[in-house]
């Protein structure tokens, strides 16, 4: 009997014996398996490494002939400009420069074709790289859009006009909500931008546009980061003007940088050399009501994003953060009263 037991056992262990070899040749084949996916694994990971790189050098390579050949198209767009001078004025210099009698204000290229094509240039690429994005810009002047939407309807949907429209973003947003608009800028290259967008902007300055304007024909006129590029005279002017040129219950829109806020009028606004001279809150406003609008409201608009943690900050006082990090445009918005002398 033991004998018998002592067979079955050594049946059942050989039994088991074989399975474990079984599972563990299965098990070999396996991880033979997985080691070769491994290698396979591998050699694509180094494939693909490869081809980064190589994608890499040809990326650095596009991107500095992209880079030489952008160069090489100012420089010849310079020269094209400075020839244009020359041929203008009826004589050339090699150097293209003006003759050492010429006085920074008369030296030859001031008003020639080809050189204020130069600065169109220089101050289109100048808002472009530092402006903001046309989608940027277009999101923070939605907030004026229910003002004007307001003055269409009173005064029975006539149109809107932006002075200094530059690239239009304004345009654009006014166009989507269906408000008849049309812009004028002298930038000829950013009117190009705008036309493309298939907006209504036209060339020419904003004193003889509003010059030409007939009585009460406006619902609107705005002017967005404008104002500074201008004398104080011709922004008073344009006020006044305004008043005869917009329709009772119209609006007047003037949007500029906010020098109250520190970095702003000390640092931002001088990154414009176009910018003459910034014009506080309580100028605008005083000017408004000179003309004869009512109400008159001041905004105080797009806050620096590190605002609020300079005011959650522990020990900072609130009033510098605001002053340092506070609102960076200042819009001041006067009404036509629908009441007429």
């Amino acid at each position: 009997m033991n004998l018998l037991k002592r067979f079955e056992r050594y049946v059942t262990a050989t039994f088991k014996l074989g399975r474990t070899a079984t599972m563990v040749k299965s098990a070999n084949r396996r991880i033979d398996a997985t080691e070769h996916r491994l290698d396979q694994i591998e050699e694509e990971v180094r494939e693909v490494g490869q081809y980064l790189g190589a994608t890499k050098h040809s990326i650095d390579v596009l991107r500095a002939t992209s880079q030489s050949e952008h160069m090489l198209l100012a420089r010849l767009f310079g020269d094209l400009t400075r020839r244009l001078d020359h041929l203008n004025r009826g004589r050339a210099t090699p150097e293209g420069t003006p003759s050492a009698e010429h006085t920074s204000q008369s030296f030859p290229c001031v008003d020639a074709q080809g050189f204020e094509s130069f600065k169109n240039s220089f101050y289109h690429r100048l808002e472009n790289r530092y402006r903001g994005s046309n989608e940027d810009i277009a999101k923070r002047l939605r907030i004026y859009l229910p003002d004007v939407e307001a003055a269409y309807l009173r005064s029975d949907e006539k149109p809107v006009a932006d002075l200094g429209c530059g690239r239009g973003e304004w345009l654009g947003l006014l166009h989507d909500a269906n408000i008849t608009s049309f812009g004028v800028d002298l930038n000829v290259i950013q009117i190009e931008d705008a036309r493309e967008q298939k907006l209504d902007v036209r060339e020419g300055d904003a004193v003889s546009m509003l010059a030409a304007m007939e009585d009460a024909s406006l619902s609107a006129i705005t002017a967005h980061h404008f104002i500074e590029h201008i004398p104080f005279d011709t922004t008073a002017w344009l006020t006044r003007e305004a008043m005869r040129v917009l329709a009772p219950g119209g609006i007047l829109l003037f949007e500029t940088p906010h020098v109250g806020n520190v970095l702003v009028g000390a640092t931002m606004f001088h990154t414009d050399p176009t910018h003459i001279k910034p014009i506080p809150e309580q100028v605008l406003k005083v000017l408004f009501e000179t003309a004869g609008y009512h109400p008159v409201e001041s905004r105080f608009l797009n806050p620096h994003e590190r605002l609020d943690e300079f005011i959650d900050r522990p020990g900072f006082d609130s009033e510098l953060a605001h002053l340092l990090f506070g609102a960076q445009d200042l819009a001041v918005i006067g009404q036509k009263p629908r009441e007429t002398i």
